[in-house]
């Protein structure tokens, strides 16, 4: 019967591996070389600084023909303008409107300065009737709120009560002084305004009125922020029958003291065996 296995010598070998620099050149490599790449960069730049001239462009001319429409409209029968600009102004100001309006369609490719300098020149116009009437809608709310800060400060002055009653009486008195002062000023400048047209500059300005507001804010506030002067504690004097009634308690108290057993003195019952 022959074997099932045969025994066989293996020989491992060692395997050599050698390394080598592998050079390599480009030669017809695809894309842009740099110096196109950097013109196709420039021409990008160029194209969106145009883009952005169009639109900025777009919208100035947009301002100015919105401007013109809702200025006539102001100006008009009705309008919020028209009771704060003079008749000759309001007629010298529709027609630089209309002269804006004619020039807009003959050039309605124009410059975007162009725009911007057509709306300054309606602006000049218009902007001095525009300002009147937003202060006029401001004022009586600034009177409101100037005559209440007014009588809060007058009402506090006058009767200071416990919490303001440590500063002095003269002090005080400059507060009502100054809130009399500020009364006297805002009514005789709201007659004066309410005599003028709305179309002439205004004499009761909110701006006036809020800084004078804040000035006898500031005066008040520095009075009526004095600290309370410390209270010094208070001396007992005991008439003679007091004192010698606190002196016969402090004795009977002493005698108690005396006559009571130290801890751990006292007698212990002790049992015997």
């Amino acid at each position: 019967m022959e074997p099932r296995f045969e025994w066989v010598e293996v020989v491992k070998k060692r395997k050599l591996t050698k390394t080598s620099d592998l050079r390599i050149s480009a030669s017809g490599r695809p894309g842009l070389s740099p110096e196109i790449l950097q013109k196709r960069q420039d021409e990008e730049t160029q194209m969106q600084a145009e883009m952005r001239e169009i639109i900025e462009t777009d919208e100035r001319k947009n301002d100015l023909e919105g401007y013109i429409f809702n200025a006539r409209a102001k100006i008009g029968d009705g309008g919020d303008w028209l009771p704060f600009i003079a008749p000759d102004d309001r007629q010298k100001f529709e027609q630089e409107l209309q002269k804006a309006e004619d020039w807009l369609f003959d050039h309605f490719d124009g410059t975007k300065i162009q725009f911007i300098d057509k709306l300054d020149e309606l602006k000049a116009l218009g902007d001095p009737a525009q300002s009147r009437c937003k202060e006029s809608g401001s004022r009586e709310e600034v009177l409101r709120a100037v005559r209440s800060d007014v009588s809060s400060y007058r009402q506090v002055a006058a009767a200071p009560g416990e919490r303001y009653g440590h500063i002095a009486s003269e002090k005080l008195e400059k507060i009502l002084t100054a809130c009399q002062d500020l009364e006297s000023w805002l009514t005789e400048l709201q007659q004066k305004q309410e005599a003028m047209p709305k179309y002439q500059k205004p004499i009761l300005t909110c701006t006036e009125m809020e800084k004078r507001s804040l000035e006898l804010a500031k005066l008040a506030d520095e009075i009526l922020r004095e600290p309370k002067p410390k209270e010094e504690p208070k001396e007992i004097h005991l008439d003679e029958k007091d004192e010698k009634e606190v002196e016969l308690l402090e004795e009977e108290k002493a005698v108690d003291e005396k006559e009571e057993p130290a801890k751990g003195d006292e007698p212990q019952d002790m049992e015997v065996d």
